[in-house]
């Protein structure tokens, strides 16, 4: 999104940086960018012997002199260019406007240096650790932009540690409670997703016959339950997978990796078209 670099640097620019429904800077990258660009100037302003601001006023002191030697006719020693030089060098709005597209590009790639899929797992419903860490695994594998859980301190147990194979350190994951989920999948409606729900209802449309969109949330149900009907009415879409056997659901985890791998799929065959 185009911004006013010298507004985003103000203290009104600053303290304007909306809010989401958690109260988290949005976009988070913008807060993120400012905290490493004002590092980088930091560490590049305190790299000579003296403090930046006596380095400044003493570029001050001689800009001074130098437009009084100017005024009697003597020549100058140094040029002005020094002082705008040290101004850019500690106010580096350039800087913090590359660190911005810097961050955005950033937050489109994974940590393999692939590009996300515009694909948003869903997992508030599911309350099973090992399930949660199965499905960290697979949104990761296959590049999903995030994974939303129920509470993001499952990150910190083991069990989830381990069947995820780190794959917490690699993927986007953000917390979204039950009782915030209707909000937030409107707020995803806003944004364009479609969201598309994992649940055998009358109305489901079988899973191979669905045509993904590129801004797809997938909603997943609770692991006996399934979707609550609160949330159905959120829902753009339903789809199932054909089953041939006795029982009748499959594990929350395995049905969304093969609604994830579908996905990923079809996308993989659009681009290979349009390539």
């Amino acid at each position: 999104n185009s911004y006013d670099v010298e507004n985003a640097c103000s203290l009104e620019g600053l303290l304007s940086i909306p809010v989401d429904d958690g109260d988290e800077a949005n976009p988070d990258y913008m807060v993120d960018a400012i905290k490493t660009c004002l590092a980088d100037v930091y560490q590049e302003a305190h790299e000579g012997d003296a403090p930046a601001w006596k380095q400044l006023e003493d570029l001050l002191v001689k800009t001074d002199q130098i437009k009084s030697a100017s005024l009697d006719g003597d020549s100058p020693v140094q040029s002005e260019g020094d002082l705008v030089n040290f101004q850019r060098k500690i106010l580096p709005l350039d800087a913090l406007d590359l660190s911005m597209k810097l961050f955005q590009e950033q937050k489109l790639l994974n940590a393999a240096g692939k590009k996300k899929q515009k694909l948003i797992v869903c997992a508030t419903l599911v309350d099973k650790v090992p399930n949660l860490g199965g499905l960290a695994r697979t949104a990761e594998i296959f590049a999903a932009q995030k994974l939303v859980v129920p509470d993001l301190f499952v990150k910190r147990l083991d069990s989830f540690k381990s069947i995820s194979a780190s794959a917490n350190d690699w993927i986007d994951m953000e917390e979204c409670k039950e009782e915030d989920l209707l909000n937030w999948l409107h707020k995803m409606k806003k944004q364009m997703y479609t969201i598309i729900g994992l649940e055998q209802t009358s109305s489901s449309k079988c899973i191979t016959k669905m045509d993904f969109p590129e801004k797809t949330v997938l909603l997943l149900g609770k692991e006996k339950e399934g979707i609550p009907v609160e949330f159905l009415a959120a829902v753009d879409h339903c789809i199932e997978i054909p089953q041939l056997g006795i029982i009748r659901s499959l594990n929350v985890h395995v049905t969304g990796a093969i609604a994830i791998w579908k996905y990923t799929e079809q996308m993989m065959q659009r681009n290979n078209r349009i390539s």
